[in-house]
């Protein structure tokens, strides 16, 4: 597929619809870049495929909007203090629940409406097009044998199994996930790079933005990949420091086990696969081991790309200063 072959005029007017519906970053990749890529040749599992959802699917749309600085850095700075009016012993959850709704929330909702304001018009022009939640999705599943309005199977229940043993048979993500990877159509539309936390990192934001993906049979231009890293790397690796629950790893280190593991991460290329892998059912159980973890989002909260944040937590803070004399 050449660019000479494909739609300007209508790639133009989809980044534009796109943009005035409220999408901030868009950008377009050639459904060939969905096969597997060098250098760890990940493919999306099978279901996951952009060309699962549309025949003949030519092309994948990423959209982004920001999350704006302090709505991701205010949640948990404010957990370093008394919070008036919030009894304390619910602070934690509030907060989290503040960062949630304005950090997460309206960025998923607002993201599914331009999905179908993109989609609607590209159906008046004659081509198909799929929208997708910008999260995971949540099914209910009554436990077999019990009657309607009976409590159903939990996330944990339904995702990882009854037990560790049964666990191969589910999800080998461990945990609710979304019909396609937001993040990795992101990477192939050239709009960012992984980063070590596993999170899509873009110049103009590093990792405070939500991604959505419009899948398509129309022949768009294609936007270039990334040409220049935007993670730091060895010389940063703030996010791993950060994680208190050390749910993130490399996916060349010994200790991984899983389908993503490589005996190299090639810290030379752009990641448009993941370089690092997150557990996400022991991210998730923070608050039962640790009742007063830190606020939800540290791992990108402390990322020093695209600037030093300074509105940060006691314990962010003092990391960053760490760092900051490492580097002199």
């Amino acid at each position: 597929m050449s660019n000479e072959s494909a739609s300007v005029d209508l790639t133009q007017a989809i980044k534009q619809w796109a943009k005035q519906a409220g999408a901030v970053l868009v950008g377009i990749a050639p459904i060939e870049r969905f096969d597997p890529q060098p250098p760890y040749f990940d493919r999306a599992p099978r279901g996951h495929d952009p060309r699962d959802f549309v025949r003949n699917a030519r092309s994948v749309i990423s959209i982004a909007q920001p999350v704006l600085n302090p709505v991701m850095d205010a949640p948990a700075a404010l957990a370093d203090i008394d919070v008036e009016m919030v009894p304390p012993d619910i602070k934690h959850p509030y907060l989290e629940m503040l960062y949630q709704t304005v950090g997460h929330r309206v960025q998923d909702y607002m993201l599914e409406q331009i999905g179908q304001v993109v989609g609607q018009n590209l159906l008046a022009e004659g081509f198909d097009a799929m929208i997708f939640p910008t999260t995971g999705l949540h099914p209910h599943m009554a436990p077999t044998g019990i009657g309607v309005g009976e409590e159903g199977l939990t996330d944990q229940q339904i995702w990882q199994g009854p037990n560790a043993k049964w666990a191969e048979m589910y999800s080998p993500f461990r945990y609710t996930f979304g019909p396609i990877s937001h993040r990795h159509v992101a990477t192939r539309a050239g709009l960012g790079e992984f980063g070590y936390n596993n999170i899509v990192l873009t110049p103009q934001f590093g990792p405070r933005q939500r991604f959505n993906s419009i899948v398509t049979d129309d022949r768009l231009v294609r936007d270039p990949l990334l040409d220049q890293t935007v993670c730091l790397r060895d010389s940063c690796i703030l996010c791993l420091k950060a994680c208190i629950m050390q749910c993130i790893t490399m996916r060349d280190d010994a200790e991984v086990k899983d389908y993503r593991s490589v005996d190299k991460v090639d810290r030379t290329r752009i990641f448009i696969d993941t370089p690092a892998k997150t557990d996400p059912v022991l991210c998730n159980s923070r608050r039962m081991r640790i009742p007063d973890s830190p606020i939800r989002g540290d791992c990108a909260r402390i990322c020093p790309v695209p600037i030093e944040r300074t509105h940060l937590p006691k314990r962010l803070q003092a990391l960053m200063s760490e760092w900051n004399s490492s580097c002199g």
